[in-house]
C-alpha cells in the first residue's frame, strides 16, 4: 500500500469512527449502555487512536505522490495569512461558551447567547481547521499533502453538518436557539440580519495569544516540521 493510500485509510478510520460514534442512533445506544461519561472517554480514546497514526503516517511520508500543480504566485503569503486567521478564529472561539460543545453539554454552561466570533460562524473551531487545511493545500502541490490537509477541509464540513443534525435531534433548547440565531457559513447570519458584528466582544488577550502562536510557529516551523 502506497503512502497516499495509507494517509487516506487513516483519514477514513478517524473520520468514520468519529461520525459513526457521534451519530444519533449509535450515540444514544452507547450512552444508554455505559453512561455519558464512559462514552465520552471511549470516544476520545478512539479519536486519539486513529488521529495519532494518521499524523505519524503523513509526517513520515511528507510530499508523497505526484505533483498536482506548479507553485502558485504569492502562495506562501496567502498560506501565512490564512494560518494567522485560523489561529485568530481558533483562539477567539474559546473565549465564550459554545452551547453546542461537549463542555457545555457536560457542565450545563451554555452562555448568554452568541458572542464575538460566534456571531460570524457558529463553528469557530471547525472553521479554524478548515482554514488550516486550505492554507496548506495552496502551498503544497503533492498528492499525499492534499490528502492529508484536504482531509481537514472535508472533515470540518462533514463534522459541522453532522453536529447540527445531532443538536437538532436531541440537543438542549439553548443549543437549538443558538442554531437559529447563528450561521455555519461565515458572515451569513450578519448579512441576513440575524446577527451583527460587535468588535468589542472580541478578546484582546485572545488576539495577543493568536499572534504569539502564529509567530512562534512561524519561527520554529522549519526546524520542527520543515518547509519555509
Amino acid at each position: 500500500m502506497g503512502a497516499e493510500a495509507k494517509i487516506l485509510l487513516w483519514w477514513v478510520l478517524f473520520g468514520g469512527t468519529h461520525i459513526l460514534a457521534s451519530s444519533v442512533p449509535v450515540r444514544t445506544f452507547l450512552i444508554g449502555k455505559i453512561g455519558k461519561q464512559p462514552f465520552k472517554g471511549v470516544y476520545s480514546l478512539v479519536s486519539f487512536a486513529t488521529f495519532i497514526p494518521l499524523c505519524y503516517v503523513y509526517f513520515t511520508n511528507k510530499h508523497a505522490g505526484e505533483v498536482l500543480f506548479d507553485s502558485l504566485p504569492g502562495a506562501l503569503w496567502i498560506t501565512q495569512a490564512l494560518m494567522l486567521l485560523s489561529f485568530f478564529v481558533l483562539v477567539q472561539g474559546h473565549t465564550a461558551p459554545n452551547p453546542m460543545s461537549t463542555q457545555a453539554e457536560m457542565t450545563g454552561a451554555y452562555g448568554s447567547g452568541p458572542r464575538g466570533i460566534q456571531r460570524i460562524t457558529r463553528h469557530p473551531q471547525n472553521f479554524a481547521f478548515f482554514l488550516f487545511g486550505l492554507a496548506h493545500c495552496i502551498s503544497l502541490p503533492f498528492v499525499g499533502d492534499w490528502i492529508f490537509f484536504g482531509g481537514f477541509v472535508v472533515f470540518t464540513l462533514v463534522s459541522s453538518v453532522h453536529q447540527e443534525r445531532r443538536v437538532r435531534a436531541f440537543g438542549p433548547e439553548e443549543a437549538k436557539a443558538f442554531l437559529d440565531q447563528t450561521s455555519a457559513i461565515p458572515f451569513a447570519a450578519i448579512i441576513s440580519g440575524r446577527q451583527k458584528l460587535v468588535l468589542s466582544e472580541f478578546s484582546l488577550l485572545g488576539l495577543a495569544i493568536s499572534l504569539v502562536l502564529f509567530f512562534g510557529l512561524r519561527y520554529f516551523h522549519a526546524a520542527l516540521i520543515g518547509g519555509f
